[in-house]
């Protein structure tokens, strides 16, 4: 079964895994559609945040991408979804990296930090610095790591 298939399949979603190859493709195909660097959302995915449809942090993020409330409600709504979708999830995240990666100047790398660590993070690693939080540095070198090996680099 490919990714289209899948997205029309809700009763499969609850035993995906978050590196299933059809969620690859699909975030493959979000990274196109909204013209993101290569490999950002798969690694934000596969490498970042590691969660499964349906998991919830202990800070109450939810879904495959990890959304908050507070962030699905940004920008009166602008990334708002089912997360329990995990293809909406991803058409979500896409669509909020593309964002943040224009409110980091273009540096996707600081838009990853921000992603996990909210705007202070960002703004360290836009400045060349680490971000504060310990957990925010661990989750960009993930994602760094990530990128790395499937790609080479960036």
């Amino acid at each position: 079964m490919d990714w289209k298939t899948l997205a029309k399949s809700p009763q499969e979603w609850a035993n995906l895994k978050y590196n299933d190859p059809r969620l690859d493709a699909f975030a493959e195909e979000v990274e196109k559609r909204y013209q993101l660097p290569t490999g950002i959302v798969l690694a934000i995915k596969n490498a970042g945040e590691r969660t499964n449809p349906g998991q919830v942090s202990p800070a109450g993020a939810r879904g495959i991408m990890q959304f908050t409330d507070s962030t699905r409600k940004l920008r009166e709504g602008a990334f708002d979804h089912d997360v329990d979708d995990p293809f909406q999830s991803i058409d979500a995240a896409g669509r909020y990296l593309k964002e943040l990666i224009k409110e980091n100047k273009g540096n996707a790398m600081a838009a990853v930090a921000n992603y996990n660590g909210g705007p202070s993070a960002g703004k360290a690693v836009r400045s060349g610095k680490q971000p504060p939080a310990k957990e925010t540095q661990d989750y960009i070198s993930r994602v760094k790591e990530y990128l790395t090996k499937k790609y080479g680099g960036q």
